[in-house]
């Protein structure tokens, strides 16, 4: 942490502002790289604003319909193992054997048993059966009553999807090998901002901000994310730098991931795009793009994989 003997309130104030971190990294300025691939993709995106003007199907029906596919793959770049079939089995028995609209209501209401959904292994279950519920979430009740999104939505997104999940059941004993120190701060975070440093698990020279420097650039993204689009950068754009900046913020101790593609799930469905569900990417892949952006400040690679991908879905769309 950087600290002046002579002047500790003022750099405090100045570390606290996210301003070094964000002046550093410059994740929500537009560079000579973004315009040059706007103008490179004109005429694509041209295409995808055409079937966006002769749609039949709006983008938030497009993610209700797809929210297994959706579910899925940001569980799958996390880890989780099971299948689009198995996946669509615990939707199936959700919708069938509960009202998903009492747990939304009511978030103190104890959420459907694993085993009642599928006899596959439980936390991967959990896992998928909070994700299904977060994205029913932001399309049923977010998305219908909001167009922003604030700190306590991106916190209550956490909190869904860690409902019941070990990170929140843990109860830690002498033997852990983790200090009193994380005790103290993880164990108290579920939906809420961490408290702890972080080193990146991609790359290391992927930097994180202190915690202290997490709520003002989340504020900084939500104004970058609700700020009037310029002329010449494509929405498809900003949605990639919101994915991007929140992976780079990292606000949680864990799941920014899910978190992340929801929020960007959020602002595209509001802007008529349909959500990116990142078939047959696997992790590497998707963190080789997210660390060209933050990293080496070239988002180019993450444009073009979300650029294809929505004009995929554009094409599913329009063949309903």
């Amino acid at each position: 942490m950087i600290y002046h003997k002579d002047k500790p309130h003022e750099w405090t104030t100045l570390i606290s502002s996210g301003k070094v971190w964000k002046d550093f990294f410059r994740p929500f300025e537009w560079r000579a790289k973004d315009y040059e691939f706007q103008s490179i993709y004109a005429d694509l995106f041209k295409e995808i604003d055409a079937f966006k003007a002769s749609n039949k199907v709006s983008a938030v029906d497009f993610l209700k319909s797809m929210t297994v596919s959706f579910t899925q793959q940001s569980c799958a770049l996390e880890g989780n193992t099971l299948g689009i079939i198995d996946t669509q089995k615990i939707w199936n028995s959700l919708r069938e054997k509960y009202i998903l609209e009492n747990i939304v209501q009511n978030w103190n209401m104890p959420l459907p048993e694993p085993s009642s959904l599928s006899d596959k292994e439980e936390n991967e279950v959990i896992e998928i059966r909070n994700h299904l519920i977060a994205t029913y979430y932001l399309y049923n009740a977010l998305y219908g009553t909001k167009k922003d999104i604030d700190f306590d939505d991106i916190k209550k997104i956490h909190r869904i999807l860690l409902k019941n999940t070990p990170m929140e059941n843990a109860q830690l004993n002498d033997d852990d090998f983790f200090d009193n120190r994380f005790q103290r701060e993880f164990m108290p975070r579920i939906g809420k901002f961490r408290k702890l440093d972080v080193d990146s698990r991609v790359s290391d020279y992927t930097v994180h901000p202190f915690p202290v420097e997490v709520p003002a650039l989340l504020e900084s993204l939500i104004q970058f994310r609700n700020k009037k689009v310029p002329d010449n950068i494509h929405p498809l754009m900003v949605a990639c730098r919101i994915l991007s900046a929140f992976h780079h913020i990292h606000p949680f101790i864990t799941y920014n991931g899910p978190v992340g593609r929801l929020i960007m799930a959020h602002y595209l469905i509001h802007n008529d795009y349909p959500p990116v569900i990142f078939h047959q990417i696997n992790k590497d892949e998707y963190n080789s793009t997210l660390f060209m952006s933050q990293v080496e400040m070239d988002s180019t690679s993450l444009y073009a994989l979300v650029v294809v991908n929505i004009l995929n879905n554009f094409i599913k769309i329009m063949a309903y």
